[in-house]
Formats: C-alpha cells, structure tokens, sequence
C-alpha cells in the first residue's frame, strides 16, 4: 500500500501494525536516517512529499520502502471519443 503522510500522526497511521523490527529501504537522497520502522516511529518531523509503500504480508523478507512522491499528470475529467 502505497501511503503520503502529511504529517507525524499520519505516519504513525499509516505504519499501523507494522512490527517496529521491519527493514526500511531509503530512495538515495533521501535524508531519512532510521533503518526500522520501529526507529521511523521515533522520527519528530515527516516532509510532506516523501511516500511509504507498506507490505501487503507481513514476511520475514517484507520492507517498508520511503521514496520521493512522483508528480502525476490529473487525468481529464470529461470523456473524450475518439473516431
């Protein structure tokens, strides 16, 4: 699941029911020192356009993944017909 916490108490939301002992894995550049999500947890600030994709399962192997937010294109809202 793929998660943009706007805030600290958004994160801690949306890392739920993780166990505090799952792996991160940090985009390069990206300044997040913490290497659990128990250690994530502890964290006192959150930008506002980093994303945390969780795990469907909880494995032995399952990591939580922090990345930069992509800027998507909106779709247009009316149908277009094409001939």
């Amino acid at each position: 699941m793929h998660y943009k916490p706007k805030s600290i108490g958004a994160l801690h939301i949306a890392l739920g029911g993780l166990p505090g002992h799952m792996r991160l894995e940090v985009e390069p550049g990206i300044a997040v020192s913490a290497k659990t999500v128990g250690e994530l947890r502890k964290a006192t600030s959150w930008p506002e356009n980093l994303v945390i994709t969780t795990p469907q399962e909880h494995y032995r192997e399952s990591v939580v993944r922090v990345s930069k937010a992509s800027i998507a294109t909106p779709l247009p809202t009316e149908t277009v017909e094409c001939r």
